[in-house]
Formats: structure tokens, sequence, C-alpha cells
């Protein structure tokens, strides 16, 4: 098994900068995505170029800070300082507002390319890359740039909780439109770095060919504190033979 550690959010604000580097810098983040509309781009664009062994990708965000584009259409979207918001998950997806999302999204990823970010997959802020009427949207960016790696659905969960037939069919269809539309590569496992070493801890290790652990270095909620805590104590010597960190050039 391959894993693959990826910090979320890099470049939200220098806080999760600097975290997130020293994480990598002690080897046990492997792979980041960065907003590229965060008030942080700059600094962390900078940095990565110190990091060759890592993968960094693109947070795709539609949700949240100013938009790179000055297109009318994403007026939907927008709360009422200009800045994109929530209002995404609830308004539909007309033509108008389809086309400035893409323009809107392939503006982040172009920053990302003009920063010297080798860019290796996608994933986004709040998983909106999930929404069904976002997936044209996506596969549309995708297409524009050629990224053939994204990351699919959470289907490692937290010890208590079980996964419904529902939410598991729809995972599943959501996976297969992901190969079979523009042919992308994921993971086969995702889940919170939390969850993980909670089923490590109790000898129930997951079975996948490559997990992603997403991380929140610099995020102030405790739980995201107590997790960075656990990346920095000897949970690699807990993993069984076999097991081996990897980034997101490792996904074929």
């Amino acid at each position: 098994m391959l894993l693959i550690v990826n910090a979320e959010d890099l470049a939200g604000n220098a806080a999760i900068n600097e975290a997130s580097f020293a994480l990598m810098e002690a080897g046990v983040v492997t792979s980041s995505t960065v907003i590229a509309n965060g008030p942080a781009f700059r600094e962390a664009a900078a940095a990565i170029k110190q990091f060759p062994n890592c993968s960094f990708g693109v947070h795709l965000n539609l949700t949240v800070f100013p938009p790179l584009t000055a297109n009318r259409g994403l007026a939907p979207v927008l709360d009422r300082h200009g800045r994109l918001s929530q209002k995404l998950f609830d308004v539909p997806v007309t033509a108008g507002l389809r086309d400035a999302l893409i323009q809107e999204l392939i503006a982040q990823v172009q920053r990302a390319v003009d920063a010297g970010i080798p860019v290796s997959h996608f994933d986004s802020h709040q998983h909106i890359h999930t929404l069904p009427k976002l997936f044209s949207v996506l596969k549309a960016v995708q297409r524009h740039f050629g990224i053939r790696r994204m990351r699919s659905t959470i289907n490692l969960l937290a010890p208590d909780q079980r996964m419904t037939a529902m939410r598991s069919l729809k995972k599943r269809i959501f996976k297969l439109a992901l190969r079979y539309h523009y042919s992308t590569a994921s993971p086969e496992g995702l889940g919170e770095f939390r969850d993980f070493y909670a089923a490590l801890k109790d000898g129930h290790m997951p079975r996948f060919q490559h997990l992603e652990l997403m991380v929140h270095p610099g995020a102030p909620e405790a739980p995201y504190l107590r997790e960075v805590n656990l990346l920095k104590s000897n949970w690699r010597e807990l993993l069984p033979p076999g097991v081996a960190l990897a980034n997101y050039r490792s996904i074929a």
C-alpha cells in the first residue's frame, strides 16, 4: 500500500503555509493542494520549489475568497462583498454560470502554472468537485490543462461511522464517471488522517493500493490541532510491512 498524506488549503493564510511546509520538511506530509486565489498564494508558490519530493495540486475553490476573474456571470455565487460563497451549493447551474465557473477555475489553475507550480492533480475546497451539477465544469477544466489525476470521494470513515447503501452507491457512480469521462486516475481510498490513525492503533489496517489521507495543518479547530500532534508522533513505526509513503505522482 502507498499512503499519500495531503495537506489541505495551502495558501489559505500564513499559518497554514508555515505548518504545512514544516510537516513536509519533517517528511510526514507528501502532497498538498494550493488555493490559487488564497491570500497567501505568492508565499506558498515561492516555498513549493523547496520540496521537489512532494506533489502539488490545485485545490479548486468556488466558495471562499475573492474570485480571480471579474465575470458578471459569477454573481449568483458571490456574497455582498463580491467574494465566492456558500451560495454555490444552493443555486442552479445555468449555462451562463457554468461558463463563468469554468473561466474562474481555469484562471485559478493558470495562476498556479504561471507561478511555476508543477500541478500534479486536482481536488477541491469543501469537495465541490464531487457535486453532480459541477461535473461538466470539472471535466472542462481537466481537459483544458490535461490533468488526469484527481481526488475521488471519502470512503474511509471514522470507527463509529457506517456507510449507508445509498451513500455507497452515489460514491461508486461518481468514481465510475470520473474514471471513464476524460479518463482520470484517483487513489482507491480517501479519508481523514485521524480516522486512519484510529484504525491503525486498533490493528484494522485499511486495504487499498493507494490511500490518500487529508490533513489540515494550521487550522485552529481542535480536531485539526490534535491531528498535527498525531502526525508528529511515532505513527510511521506502526505501519505494517509493505506500506510506504508516496505522493500523487505514484498514481497511474
